[in-house]
């Protein structure tokens, strides 16, 4: 067999191997394209995962600790995890002023914390900051409308005769029994 073929025009062409196709990869969304990530950050072969088993589970730890990495920071920021819904984060960055942790902003933390969308994110949550000044007093802020409502309630009829205001003291208009 020849190694040349006839082309249309009876003019004698090189065979050419077909070159094979590439491996198309079609994401059809977010959480495909998170499960594509993560199979292409795994160990390849069985062996590499059995060498690299540790178990290191710390007692003291839940799923939503911060990172060991962010803890460095605890000093300027505060951290808050917010629910990854459309509401969730919107009223947590619009409405009080959280920003998400992202690599550009944090760029000394190490790679693999980072989700496909740019944030730091475990479950159903995703992790934000804010200053700590600015943190300490959102917080407080509950504490200190309780604490105004109810001072509020007990002096929102002190001069009107209309109500009784009981007192320790015995007096004509209320006696005793």
């Amino acid at each position: 067999m020849s190694d040349t073929t006839l082309d249309q025009f009876g003019g004698q062409t090189p065979k050419v191997a077909p070159e094979p196709e590439p491996e198309q990869k079609i994401i059809l969304n977010q959480q495909d394209s998170h499960v594509y990530e993560r199979i292409k950050s795994q160990p390849k072969t069985i062996e590499e995962i059995e060498i690299k088993f540790e178990d290191k589970k710390d007692p003291n730890k839940h799923r939503l600790s911060l990172p060991d990495e962010v803890v460095a920071h605890e000093k300027k920021f505060a951290f808050r995890w917010i629910y990854k819904t459309k509401r969730g984060i919107d009223e947590a960055c619009d409405v009080r002023g959280w920003k998400i942790v992202s690599r550009s902003l944090f760029p000394d933390l190490p790679k693999h914390l980072f989700a496909v969308s740019g944030g730091v994110e475990r479950g159903d949550v995703i992790l934000g900051f804010m200053p700590k000044d600015k943190a300490i007093a959102l917080r407080e802020e509950p504490g200190k409308q309780s604490s105004e409502l109810i001072k509020n309630t007990f002096s929102k009829h002190k001069d009107d005769p209309r109500y009784y205001k009981p007192s320790d003291s015995e007096t004509d208009k209320v006696v005793m029994i």
